[in-house]
Parts: structure tokens; C-alpha cells; sequence
């Protein structure tokens, strides 16, 4: 049997996958279509040029850029709805506790250093199937304003935006199709809109790790903690590199075994943790591969899948 009402809320389930899955593939389609969009207004404006040659213009821009390509669909859609759903899914209010949120970044820090790890062995083995995978890259700035601009671009803008996207328009509506499937399906797409198989593989555990907390504590202000933990690392990290300081690798290793070890007493402290908000199973009951098919195959969601495809296959080169 159906829970929740039968087969009438199990067909007004499917009807709200099915809208929920055309939302997120059309914002994915928006996005994909707006970095076009800007590129094509640098090339207008004649300012491709300086953008490829001005790092300062470049790592300044980024955030615009991030801002209107990500930010602006997403926005679009939250504004759409009516105000007692627009407060669900942008759930920026206090968590269930500070103590559990702060445990949580750590906690959740330390998955994001595990994805890393998940994408070296996954190139690893694609360059054994003969592929080289490839990703885009900002500029490292030397200079002290540059490497200002980098991290705010890197570090500041990314989880903010990103996270009102994801962790908020598409995964809070989810929820009542299950939290779980909300975490993976708000995780896959956040880690296809990265557009290359260098960076998916981190964005899908990272999105894991960050959507379970977001909901385990009650706020999404702990993915944007989160989220900006591992993004400042990661910006510091290249600037170091870049800088050429002296011992960087053993100021890294260090650092990245201080965070591992307390990620995961933080992460064990969490679970047993009584504030912790458990998952929630779906409202009405459906298999989980009845839930997948009727999010994944949608003609925007197809759509967006295949945009992101023939940006993907960019940067992956098959060695012959």
C-alpha cells in the first residue's frame, strides 16, 4: 500500500518529482547558458583579452561571474515561490545547536579532504582506461590585492551562492521524497554543474557530506561554513604553492592530518550528539528507483544532462 493517502498522493509525488526535477533542469540549462552569456558580453565589450591576460580582472570578475551564472537562476526560482515554501527551502535560520553546527565543520572538512582523495585515485584509474582529464584553472595571483580577489572569488562567493542553490532550492523540496534521496540527487547535480571529471568526483562527496549536515543540524548556514572551510584551505593552498615558501608540504601534511583526525573525533562526537536531526524517510512511499526515474527523465533534466555532457567532454582526452 501507499502511505499518506493512497494512490492519490502517490501520483501528487510523482507530479512533484517530476516539477522538482524541470525546476533543477531548467536552472541547470540557465546556468550553462548565462556563462555563454558572459563570455559572449567580454567578447562584446572587448574585454576578452584583458580578462585572459589581467589576473587581477580575471579573479575579480570570477565572482560576477559566479554571481550571475549560478546565483540568478536559482534566485529566480526561490522568488517563484510562495512565501511559506521559499522559507522552507531557504533554510538560513539558527541551527538546532551551535555545539552540534560546530562540530559538524570539521566533521564536515574532513570528508571534503576525502573527496580530494576519491578524485586522485579516480584520474588515476581513468588514466589507466587510456584518459586524460583536464579542468579549468584561475589564475594564482603573487600580488597582495590579486590574492585578496582570489579568495573572495575562491573562497567567499562559491559557498554562499552555491549553497543557497543546491543545499536550498534543490534539495529542501526534495526532502519530502526523502532526505537521503534529497542528499544524493541535490549532490549529483551539484557535482555535473562543475562541468569537468576533475572536480565532479570531490563535488559529489563533498555535497554528500555538506547536504547531511545541512540537514542534521537544521541550518544552511553549516554547508556555507563548510563549504568556506574547504574553499579557504584550498585558495591558501595555491597561493602557497605559488609563492614558493619554503617546506609547504610538510606545513600541509601537518595541517591536513590535524584536520583528518579531529574531523573524525568531531564526526563520532556528532553521531552520538542527542540535538542530531535524524533522516527523514520519504512522506509517501515509492521505490528508490521509481523516485530516480521520475526525477532523472524529464525533457530539462535530459536537456541539462546533455549540456553538461558536451561541456564535460572538453576536458577529457582519450590517449590513443
Amino acid at each position: 500500500g501507499f502511505e499518506g493517502g493512497g494512490h492519490g498522493a502517490y501520483v501528487s509525488a510523482t507530479r512533484n518529482l517530476r516539477r522538482q526535477s524541470a525546476i533543477a533542469g531548467l536552472c541547470v540549462l540557465a546556468f550553462v547558458g548565462l556563462q555563454f552569456a558572459v563570455y559572449y558580453m567580454l567578447v562584446f565589450l572587448r574585454l576578452d583579452g584583458e580578462f585572459a591576460e589581467n589576473d587581477l580582472f580575471q579573479n575579480a570578475f570570477g565572482g560576477i561571474y559566479s554571481a550571475i551564472s549560478v546565483f540568478l537562476p536559482f534566485f529566480v526560482v526561490a522568488m517563484l515561490m510562495s512565501k511559506n515554501k521559499r522559507e522552507k527551502a531557504l533554510a538560513f535560520g539558527r541551527p538546532v545547536s551551535t555545539g552540534l553546527m560546530l562540530l559538524a565543520v570539521p566533521a564536515g572538512f574532513m570528508f571534503c579532504l576525502a573527496g580530494n582523495h576519491v578524485t586522485s585515485i579516480f584520474i588515476m584509474l581513468m588514466q589507466q582506461l587510456g584518459f586524460t582529464l583536464t579542468a579549468p584553472e584561475n589564475p594564482v595571483p603573487v600580488g597582495g590585492l590579486e590574492s585578496i580577489f582570489f579568495i573572495i572569488q575562491i573562497a567567499v562567493i562559491p559557498p554562499l551562492v552555491e549553497e543557497f542553490a543546491l543545499r536550498g532550492v534543490i534539495m529542501q523540496p526534495l526532502r519530502r521524497h526523502g532526505d537521503l534521496f534529497a542528499i544524493l540527487m541535490s549532490s549529483i547535480v551539484f557535482s555535473l554543474m562543475h562541468g569537468n571529471l576533475v572536480q565532479a568526483p570531490f563535488a559529489l562527496v563533498a555535497g554528500l557530506a555538506i547536504g547531511y549536515y545541512v540537514v542534521a543540524t537544521g541550518s544552511i548556514w553549516t554547508g556555507v561554513l563548510i563549504h568556506f572551510v574547504n574553499n579557504l584551505f584550498s585558495s591558501i593552498l595555491s597561493l602557497l604553492n605559488a609563492g614558493g615558501i619554503k617546506n609547504v608540504d610538510i606545513i600541509i601534511s601537518v595541517i591536513m592530518t590535524v584536520a583528518f583526525v579531529t574531523g573524525l573525533a568531531c564526526t563520532l562526537i556528532f553521531f552520538f550528539h542527542p540535538k542530531r536531526i535524524r533522516l527523514n524517510p520519504p512522506e509517501v512511499e515509492m521505490s528508490f528507483g521509481a523516485r530516480v526515474t521520475n526525477y532523472v527523465f524529464t525533457v530539462p533534466m535530459l536537456a541539462a544532462l546533455i549540456a553538461i555532457f558536451n561541456i564535460t567532454r572538453q576536458f577529457v582526452e582519450f590517449n590513443k
